[in-house]
């Protein structure tokens, strides 16, 4: 198995310690680098001092993108900055790779419908990384709904927060992609956008979406910094559902939840203290998943890729399903500079 790694920061690190960890030595690693930084990462984000990372796991490095492709990789990963994305994906596809593409799929529509059609024509397998859909409390909300436990869904919050000024202590945060709309920064596309893909998981494709925001603090940085809006939702038995959504760069600690309240009771899931709160009918559950890890979403989601590849079958989080979750976040900055003005066709 050949995996061409496309981005070797943080994420695409967590991605490549995964493969050697699930496949070990039937993985060959290749690299396309460009700067080529020399900061190789934990499963925590902290600095590994000492450890060079193309060394440990091997790498054999490439500075040209057609050749490291011409070397016929089944996999590629492409964890580049976001305005990069589709082109990389593209090129891949030409060559008939598989590819993982990190969210969101890019900053705008310009070669999505391409890489779809490209995809299609090659036979080869996008899956796009929204890990969020594996988590615990994620699942335990998509099987009240399906039961129906809390009978008629009346309303929908999800809030994401997180200081980017701490986000990645190893870096100036004005330089990262998240602060830099050049290379398709914001806290819709590069936080937000992972709710809007289990907003989609568990409700369906929104009907109306509104929202203010903008970059209202004093991060110094040319993109939004926080957004609030509410998602006209409606459900497989056409019932409406009301979601209202907050995301910004400023709360410390981070915060991360959904909570889903109904005729008989709420449901209530936090993503960073993995605990989900069940209420029906006065009867509360607390749910607590102490043996869970973070990266337990990756590699289930490293997983399903391969063998969605392998075996030819619709990937668990299709490229449809990205550009669905990037159309929402498009709509929602456009609303956002349009003073709160209804966006929808999605």
């Amino acid at each position: 198995m050949k995996f061409l790694m496309v981005g070797l920061g943080s994420i695409g690190q967590r991605h490549l310690r995964n493969i050697k960890r699930v496949y070990g030595e039937e993985a060959q690693i290749l690299a396309y680098r460009v700067r080529r930084l020399q900061r190789t990462f934990s499963d925590t984000m902290q600095i590994r001092d000492g450890v060079n990372l193309e060394e440990e796991f091997g790498i054999r490095v490439f500075t040209d993108l057609e050749e490291a492709l011409s070397e016929q990789p089944d996999f590629v990963f492409v964890t580049n900055p976001t305005n990069m994305h589709i082109d990389v994906a593209r090129a891949a596809v030409a060559h008939g790779c598989h590819v993982f593409l990190e969210k969101p799929i890019s900053d705008d529509l310009t070669g999505v419908n391409e890489l779809l059609a490209e995809a299609k024509e090659k036979n080869v397998t996008v899956f796009v990384g929204y890990q969020n859909r594996f988590h615990p409390g994620i699942r335990a909300i998509r099987e009240c709904l399906a039961e129906k436990e809390l009978g008629k869904i009346l309303s929908v919050r999800s809030v994401v927060g997180e200081r980017l000024s701490t986000m990645h202590t190893y870096e100036d945060y004005k330089d990262t992609y998240m602060a830099r709309k050049d290379m398709g920064g914001g806290v819709v596309t590069n936080q937000l956008v992972h709710e809007l893909d289990y907003l989609t998981f568990l409700f369906g494709k929104p009907e109306e979406i509104v929202a203010f925001g903008g970059a209202t603090g004093n991060l110094g940085i040319d993109v939004e910094d926080v957004s609030d809006g509410l998602l006209r939702m409606k459900t497989d038995e056409g019932e409406e559902v009301p979601v209202s959504f907050h995301a910004d760069f400023y709360q410390a600690p981070p915060s991360r939840f959904i909570k889903v309240v109904g005729e008989y009771g709420q449901i209530r899931a936090d993503l960073i203290q993995n605990t989900v709160t069940k209420t029906v009918r006065d009867v509360t559950t607390e749910m607590a998943f102490p043996e869970f890890q973070r990266n337990d979403m990756f590699i289930e989601e490293l997983k399903l890729f391969v063998d969605a590849a392998k075996s030819g079958s619709k990937p668990a989080i299709s490229l449809e399903d990205g550009m669905l979750s990037l159309k929402m976040a498009l709509a929602i900055k456009k609303s956002m500079s349009e003073g709160g003005k209804s966006c929808g066709d999605f």
